[in-house]
C-alpha cells in the first residue's frame, strides 16, 4: 500500500492547499526586491549586486536542499524554507546595504529550501494526477510573483503595516507544522546506483543538443529576470504614473506568461518545439524593442506590449524542459534540474547583475538604454535555438 492511500481525500486537498499557499507566499517574497529598491532609490549597480548574489546562492542551494529533502527532511525544509523566505518582510525596515543583502540572501535561501521540497511533496500527494497538481502548484508561484508588488505596496510600502502579511505568514507556518506528520512525507526516492547525480547533471554539457538548450535558456531567463528587476525604473523613465511603475506593469508582464502557459504547451504538442521556440524568440525580440521605442506613448501601448513580451519569454522555459526530457527520456528529473535549477542559478544572477551594472554607465534614460544593450541576448538565444535538432527524437541521448 502506498503512503498516499492512508490519507483521506479531504486531508490531501487541505495539504495541497497549504503547500499551494506556501508557494504563493514564497514567490510574493521574491518579487518584493525589484519594487523596493526603486522606492528606496538604491543605486542600481548595488541593487543588481544584491539581487545577483542572493539569487545565485538561493537557486544554487536547490541542489543541496533537494537532496536533503529526499533523505527524509522534507517537512523541515518546507518549514524552514517558508520561515527564511519571510526575511523579505524586513527589507523595508532598513537602509543598510549589508543588511539588505543579508535579508535578500536569506529570502533566496528560503526559496531554494522550499521549492524542491514542495514540488516533491505535491508530486506524491496523488501520483495519478501528478501533472495536473504540478501545473496548479506552479500557477500558485506565478500568481504570487505577479501580485507581489501590489501586495507589497498595499501592506509594507509607503508607511504601510506588516500586520496582515505577517499574520498570513504565521498562519501558513502553523498549518505546515500541523501537517508535518502526514504520511505522504515519507521519502520514497532511493539514490541511483553508479554515477552521482551531480556528475550526471554536468555531463549533459557534453551532449550538443542539451548544451544548446541550456545556453538558449540562460539567455532567455537572463532577459526575463533582468526585465523584472529593472521594470519599475524603466517604466518611470518612460514617464508612466506610479501605479503602473510599482505594481500594474509588473502584474501585466508576469500574467502574460502565466495565461499563455497552457496554450503554449498545446502549440508545442501540435507543432515542433524547436519551431515554436524560434518563433517565440523572434516575437519576443520584436515586442521588446517595440516596448522600448513606443512604450512611452500611452499605458494602452505599454501594458499590452508588456503582456506579450512576458508571454514570449516565460513560456519558452517549460517548452525547453519538455524538449530536453524527450532528448533524454530516462533522466527526466535531472534534465529538469539542468534546464531549470541550473539555468535559474546563473540567469537570475546574470540578468539583474548585468542590467544594474550597465545602468550605471548611462545618465539619461539609463534603464532603457541598458535594456537596449542587453537585448543582444535575444541573438544568443536565437543562435542556440537554431542549433537544436529539427527532429525531436525519442531515443535516449544520455
Amino acid at each position: 500500500m502506498s503512503h498516499t492511500e492512508s490519507i483521506s481525500p479531504k486531508k490531501m486537498i487541505s495539504l495541497f492547499m497549504v503547500v499551494w499557499l506556501g508557494h504563493f507566499f514564497v514567490d510574493v517574497m521574491l518579487g518584493i526586491w525589484p519594487v523596493y529598491k526603486s522606492l528606496a532609490q538604491i543605486d542600481l549597480a548595488q541593487a543588481g549586486f544584491i539581487a545577483a548574489g542572493g539569487a545565485f546562492i538561493g537557486e544554487g542551494s536547490q541542489l543541496f536542499f533537494g537532496a536533503l529533502s529526499d533523505r527524509g527532511y522534507r517537512n523541515y525544509c518546507l518549514l524552514f524554507g517558508l520561515a527564511m523566505a519571510a526575511a523579505a518582510l524586513l527589507l523595508a525596515k532598513t537602509t543598510s546595504i549589508s543588511l539588505l543583502f543579508l535579508f535578500f540572501m536569506v529570502t533566496c535561501l528560503g526559496s531554494g529550501c522550499f521549492h524542491p521540497s514542495a514540488a516533491s511533496l505535491v508530486s506524491t500527494i496523488r501520483p495519478a494526477k501528478r501533472n495536473l497538481l504540478m501545473s496548479i502548484f506552479a500557477a500558485g508561484g506565478g500568481l504570487g510573483l505577479a501580485f507581489s508588488q501590489l501586495i507589497f505596496m498595499s501592506t509594507l510600502g509607503e508607511g504601510g503595516s506588516m500586520i496582515w502579511i505577517g499574520s498570513a505568514f504565521f498562519l501558513l507556518l502553523f498549518l505546515l507544522f500541523y501537517f508535518r506528520s502526514t504520511p505522504v512525507s515519507s521519502s520514497s526516492f532511493p539514490a541511483s546506483p553508479g554515477q552521482s547525480s551531480y556528475s550526471r547533471l554536468f555531463a549533459f554539457f557534453k551532449v550538443p543538443a542539451l548544451r544548446s538548450l541550456y545556453f538558449s535558456q540562460v539567455a532567455n531567463q537572463s532577459l526575463y529576470w533582468a526585465i523584472i528587476f529593472i521594470l519599475p525604473d524603466a517604466l518611470q523613465a518612460l514617464g508612466h504614473p506610479a501605479w503602473i511603475c510599482f505594481g500594474v506593469g509588473h502584474l501585466c508582464f508576469i500574467l502574460g506568461g502565466v495565461v499563455m502557459m497552457v496554450p503554449g504547451g498545446l502549440l508545442a504538442d501540435r507543432y515542433s518545439a524547436r519551431s515554436l521556440m524560434i518563433v517565440l524568440s523572434f516575437t519576443g525580440m520584436i515586442f521588446f524593442y517595440l516596448l522600448l521605442s513606443f512604450g512611452a506613448y500611452s499605458i494602452w501601448v505599454a501594458l499590452p506590449l508588456l503582456a506579450l513580451l512576458g508571454a514570449s519569454l516565460a513560456i519558452l522555459n517549460p517548452i525547453a524542459v519538455s524538449f530536453g526530457v524527450r532528448l533524454a527520456p530516462s533522466s527526466p528529473g535531472l534534465v529538469s534540474a539542468f534546464l531549470m535549477g541550473l539555468v535559474w542559478c546563473v540567469s537570475e544572477a546574470v540578468g539583474p547583475g548585468s542590467i544594474g551594472l550597465m545602468s550605471s554607465f548611462f545618465s539619461d534614460y539609463a534603464p532603457i538604454k541598458a535594456l537596449a544593450v542587453l537585448g543582444v541576448l535575444f541573438l544568443v538565444q536565437i543562435y542556440h535555438t537554431l542549433l537544436l535538432p529539427k527532429e525531436q527524437v525519442g531515443t535516449q541521448l544520455v
